[in-house]
């Protein structure tokens, strides 16, 4: 398949914990930067990095909207 011509989504990145992934920041390089977030699919599976899992250290489940300053694991990214 030819990308160079193909209509990619445009990505919306916002700041989030450091601690939060999904897959598509080890494969986009637009979306591979800790602490943003590309927060527009309703698909996309998050985990977190301290638990490697869909929950967090206090067992809450993690999300874009979900990981803020409130929790106690929550990572500043600094953005």
């Amino acid at each position: 398949m030819n990308y160079e011509h193909a209509d990619f989504r445009p990505v919306q990145l916002t700041a989030t914990c450091l601690n939060l992934r999904h897959k598509l920041m080890y494969v986009d390089d637009r979306q591979k930067l800790p602490g943003l977030v590309d927060e527009e699919s309703s698909t996309r599976v998050y985990f977190c990095t301290k638990t490697q899992e869909q929950l967090g250290p206090d067992d809450a489940p993690v999300c874009p909207k979900g990981c803020t300053k409130e929790r106690v694991c929550y990572r500043d990214a600094g953005v």
